[in-house]
């Protein structure tokens, strides 16, 4: 009976906390552009859409976890890798019904937005485009997360068709300036994966996992991850001179010194400086989600 606490706490370890927290604060995004520009608020369907975002990244992680099994025909994990050792300790079918389950409770969710004649086509459009970018980047034959595609999709996720699902289960129609404000955030995400997987850049690389970083190599993925924040604050810049409202523009700036020593400690790993990956994911991470929590708290408060 001991044995048993450990394992199902195992099963729990296979989500990604942070992940979820990242949802429900670009969510945020969404429902706060709705209550800025003056719109009508439905609780009801404001928690079950963000239960909808919850239940497609676990249910994306559980099917990543299903196939990743050492038990799988399709799995290609190395037995170096932990979360091999991790995932050999539990039982597979059970990490599918867990899937399954979760993909049981979006399905229904769903349904009851639509009895609640909430979901208008562009919604449904969101919501199917997030759930097959979801689905795929787990499953085989396609499996984005293992050709270095995941990063992206991932990002387009979180940053993108969530807080366009929080915005459309309350207004009919998309609106530009949802767009000017994610793109920016979206970016940053995906400079924060890439920080990520520079740092098991070589196992990765040795072990043949096909991460965004292994597709680029080291040096143009560093490149390009300063790229992605410098286009990002010029991205606020622009969009701003197109008529983003100054008041949600000048927030969205502040983060500008941390992107700027991101873009430094990543310069100088060109360079030939010797990483500190603590500081710099910290950096990374920050960039984001000062700029995410931001752009929402100043839509909440205006």
């Amino acid at each position: 009976m001991p044995s048993e606490e450990p394992k199902n706490t195992s099963y729990i370890h296979i989500i990604q906390p942070q992940l979820l927290v990242w949802v429900l604060l670009t969510y945020s995004i969404g429902v706060g552009l709705v209550k800025h520009q003056g719109g009508t608020l439905d609780w009801v369907n404001i928690l079950f859409g963000s239960l909808l975002g919850i239940f497609l990244i676990l249910m994306r992680s559980y099917l990543t976890a299903f196939f990743d099994h050492p038990t799988s025909p399709t799995n290609s994990l190395h037995p170096d890798d932990p979360r091999y050792a991790m995932l050999k300790g539990l039982d597979r079918q059970t990490i599918l019904v867990i899937a399954m389950t979760l993909l049981t409770a979006g399905a229904l969710d769903t349904v009851l937005l639509m009895v609640r004649h909430t979901l208008n086509l562009s919604a449904i459009f969101i919501l199917g485009l997030a759930f097959l970018i979801s689905f795929f980047a787990a499953t085989p034959p396609l499996q984005l997360d293992k050709r270095g595609y995941g990063e992206v999709g991932e990002a387009i996720i979180i940053c993108n068709l969530i807080p366009a699902i929080g915005y459309l289960l309350n207004e009919p129609g998309l609106h530009v300036l949802l767009i000017m404000l994610t793109l920016p955030i979206t970016l940053l995400y995906i400079a924060l994966k890439i920080i990520l997987a520079l740092e098991t850049y070589a196992f990765d690389r040795t072990h043949r996992v096909q991460s965004m970083v292994v597709r680029l190599d080291w040096l143009r993925a560093m490149q390009a991850h300063n790229y992605l924040v410098l286009i990002a604050f010029l991205f606020v810049a622009v969009f701003a001179l197109l008529g983003q409202p100054w008041s949600l523009t000048w927030p969205m700036f502040l983060p500008l010194l941390i992107g700027i020593f991101q873009v430094i400690q990543i310069q100088g790993i060109i360079n030939g400086a010797p990483p500190r990956w603590k500081i710099l994911k910290l950096t990374a991470a920050g960039t984001f989600v000062v700029m995410a929590y931001l752009v929402s708290f100043t839509l909440w408060i205006s």
